[in-house]
């Protein structure tokens, strides 16, 4: 991780995205060769604020299960429940591969809607 100056005005609009998406400041340093100090004091001077997922009533957590079959990855869980994924994600179900992707990193595996 660098810790030279990177000029982030240029990045302004990625960073804002990437926040609106819940990436972390850490995360976003990564990707512009940067410190986390950078980026949270860059978004504190420009107004790039954190929406609380769980106050705008977007978040639910279930526990899972991961399985590995011949055709892949399944995940096990109880989310079809879940008032948020009912709204926000039941019609990505058997849906086109191209309207999602998975991230997995070493600590979590997200599923993103492709925008």
């Amino acid at each position: 991780m660098g810790n030279r100056r990177v000029a982030l005005k240029p990045h302004a609009s990625k960073i804002r995205r990437w926040v609106e998406e819940g990436r972390g400041d850490k995360w976003i340093a990564q990707e512009l060769n940067t410190t986390p100090s950078s980026v949270q004091s860059f978004r504190s001077r420009n107004s790039i604020y954190r929406r609380d997922p769980v106050r705008r009533g977007q978040l639910s957590e279930h526990p899972a299960v991961l399985d590995e079959t011949e055709d892949g990855i399944i995940l096990r869980t109880d989310a079809r429940n879940s008032e948020v994924f009912d709204r926000e994600w039941r019609g990505y179900l058997r849906g086109s591969p191209a309207d999602l992707q998975v991230v997995i990193t070493q600590d979590r595996i997200y599923v993103e809607k492709v925008r």
